[in-house]
C-alpha cells in the first residue's frame, strides 16, 4: 500500500508538471477595442511595433487621436499601452491596460460613454481544482475634473466577470488636481479553474468637460485571478483527504499486531 500511495503522488506530480510544461505552448497577443457613441474602433491597427505576448506594442497616438476626432468623441490620447504574465504563473495570471486620456477645452463630440476593452485567451496558468478569485483594480489621477465624474471598470475571466465599480474624482468644486483615485472588484471562479483562459478589462469613460481648462484621467485597470497554492493543489489531485489517510494507517497497524 505504501508502494501505491507514493506510486500516485507521484503520477499526481506529474500531471501538474505536466499542466505547467504547456504554458509556454501557444502564443497569444493582447486585443483592444474603442466602442461607445462614435463608433468603434480597433486600436490594434495603431500599433507601431510588433506586439508579444506580454507586451501590446507602442500605439501610434497621433494617428489614434484623430481617428477619435473623425469618430466624433471629444477625448484625445497621451498614452495608451497594456501588458499581461502570460500564459500566468502557479500563483496567479495578470493583464493591465494603463494610459493618459483628455478632453481639450473647445473640443466638441460625445464623452460620456466611450469605452476601452482590452483582452487576451491562451493562459495556461494558474489552474486549481479548487475556487479561484478573480480581482479587478482600477485607478484614476484626474486634473480639473469635477467630483463625482471619471471612469468605471470591470474584469473577467472566461464569462466569470467582476462588478462594475466606480473610480470617480472626489476634489471639492471640481479644484486643479491631482486628485488619485482608485478601486476594486471580486469575483470567485470555478471549481475548477481551468486551463485556456482569457483575461478581460473594460473601463468606461465619463469625463465632465472644463470650458477653461484640459481635463485628464491618468488611469489604469488591472485584471488578476489567483488560486490556492500548489501544495493545496496536489493534495487535490491525489484525491485523499488527509484523516482517510490516517485512519488507514491506524488500520493497517492494528491489523499487524492482530
Amino acid at each position: 500500500m505504501l508502494t501505491h500511495r507514493r506510486l500516485f503522488l507521484s503520477l499526481a506530480l506529474s500531471a501538474l508538471v505536466g499542466l505547467i510544461a504547456t504554458s509556454g505552448a501557444r502564443a497569444e497577443s493582447i486585443s483592444m477595442t474603442i466602442t461607445g457613441g462614435g463608433g468603434a474602433i480597433l486600436v490594434d491597427t495603431f500599433i507601431l511595433s510588433s506586439a508579444t505576448s506580454q507586451f501590446y506594442g507602442n500605439v501610434d497616438i497621433a494617428s489614434l487621436n484623430a481617428a477619435l476626432v473623425t469618430h466624433g468623441y471629444a477625448y484625445q490620447f497621451s498614452a495608451l499601452g497594456g501588458g499581461s504574465d502570460w500564459a500566468g504563473t502557479l500563483a496567479q495570471g495578470t493583464m493591465n491596460v494603463s494610459g493618459g486620456l483628455s478632453i481639450i477645452p473647445g473640443v466638441g463630440g460625445t464623452h460620456t460613454d466611450m469605452t476601452i476593452t482590452e483582452t487576451e485567451g491562451g493562459f495556461t496558468d494558474p489552474h486549481s481544482l479548487g475556487m479561484g478569485t478573480l480581482m479587478s483594480s482600477s485607478t484614476g489621477n484626474f486634473t480639473n475634473q469635477v467630483a463625482g465624474a471619471g471612469h468605471t471598470a470591470s474584469s473577467a475571466f472566461n464569462a466569470t466577470s467582476t462588478p462594475t465599480y466606480t473610480v470617480f474624482a472626489t476634489t471639492a468644486g471640481g479644484a486643479p488636481g491631482p486628485d488619485p483615485e482608485g478601486g476594486v472588484g471580486f469575483a470567485m471562479v470555478g471549481p475548477p479553474v481551468p486551463t485556456l483562459y482569457t483575461l478581460t478589462n473594460v473601463i468606461t469613460f465619463g469625463l465632465t468637460p472644463n470650458a477653461g481648462a484640459t481635463v485628464t484621467d491618468s488611469f489604469g485597470v488591472t485584471a488578476t485571478i489567483s488560486v490556492p497554492e500548489p501544495a493545496t493543489l496536489v493534495t487535490m489531485l491525489m484525491g485523499i483527504p488527509l484523516p482517510l489517510v490516517v485512519l488507514g494507517l491506524l488500520r493497517r497497524r492494528r491489523l499487524a499486531r492482530a
